[in-house]
């Protein structure tokens, strides 16, 4: 074992690591070796991180978020860069793929008269998919930690779960992709987009119900603080819909807002 300085924090190291900030001690010159290592361990990671964790995430779920919860972290992939990674693809995919063209079609002669195009409201939600996730996490996750708040996980630990039961739904969408796509130009379109989202909130239902199971709650309790999830999140969104009406209507009434904008 050799003792050297750590060429990124200075403090004396002995070993393959520095203690003290955790860089390799091995480093060399930038060149075609370096990459080679490089996109080596960013394919293991997602090997082992990502597609361990999707792994998971559908055969136990429960046992998944509760040994990360637990500490457990270290083959998972990072909950919240999960989120942003699944939604950010399933943007991206949403976006290029075009789909829902079909509506875009239909709705051509509607847009004109009522000024509201559905299809671009579409895909504004898809490209932005990931902040519409981040933005409902903390509050989804706030609403399980009341409905749940005698079981033991606390608000931070909430959002991990909450994070996790969002990458789960959106690997499931990313999966379906390729059946949304053969509908694409098909009016029955819609219909099967509603079919197959309706799954994603039994993932949810099973990712929760698994989590608790495993923590050895009973099933029907664990439905019940389900729906009470359900109703605390339509309350909190109805007054959050409200609050921004009353200020929406404030901004106008006192010229922050220009009310010809709204009147033809």
């Amino acid at each position: 074992m050799h003792q050297e300085l750590c060429k990124n924090c200075n403090h004396v190291y002995k070993g393959n690591y520095c203690s003290n900030c955790g860089q390799k001690t091995n480093t060399v010159r930038l060149n075609w070796h370096f990459v080679k290592e490089e996109i080596q361990y960013t394919f293991l990671h997602i090997n082992k991180g990502l597609l361990y964790t999707a792994k998971q995430l559908f055969t136990r779920p429960g046992k998944t978020v509760s040994d990360y919860i637990n500490g457990k972290r270290v083959q998972h992939y990072k909950p919240i860069l999960l989120v942003f990674v699944l939604a950010g693809l399933n943007g991206l995919l949403t976006h290029y793929l075009n789909l829902g063209r079909v509506m875009q079609m239909s709705n051509t002669g509607t847009n004109k008269k009522i000024g509201f195009d559905p299809v671009k409201f579409f895909d504004w939600i898809a490209t932005h998919y990931a902040l519409i996730e981040l933005t409902f996490l903390p509050i989804v996750s706030f609403c399980s930690w009341l409905a749940f708040k005698k079981w033991g996980f606390n608000y931070i630990e909430n959002i991990i779960i909450n994070c996790f039961a969002s990458g789960q739904r959106l690997l499931f969408g990313i999966a379906t992709f390729p059946i949304l796509y053969l509908f694409n130009d098909s009016k029955y379109f819609f219909v099967v987009s509603s079919i197959l989202s309706f799954p994603v909130y039994l993932l949810t239902v099973w990712l929760f119900v698994d989590l608790y199971n495993y923590n050895n709650k009973d099933v029907g309790s664990i439905i019940l603080r389900m729906l009470l999830l359900g109703v605390i999140f339509v309350i909190i969104l109805i007054l959050l819909i409200l609050l921004g009406i009353i200020i929406f209507v404030s901004l106008i009434n006192m010229g922050y807002i220009d009310k010809s904008l709204f009147v033809k």
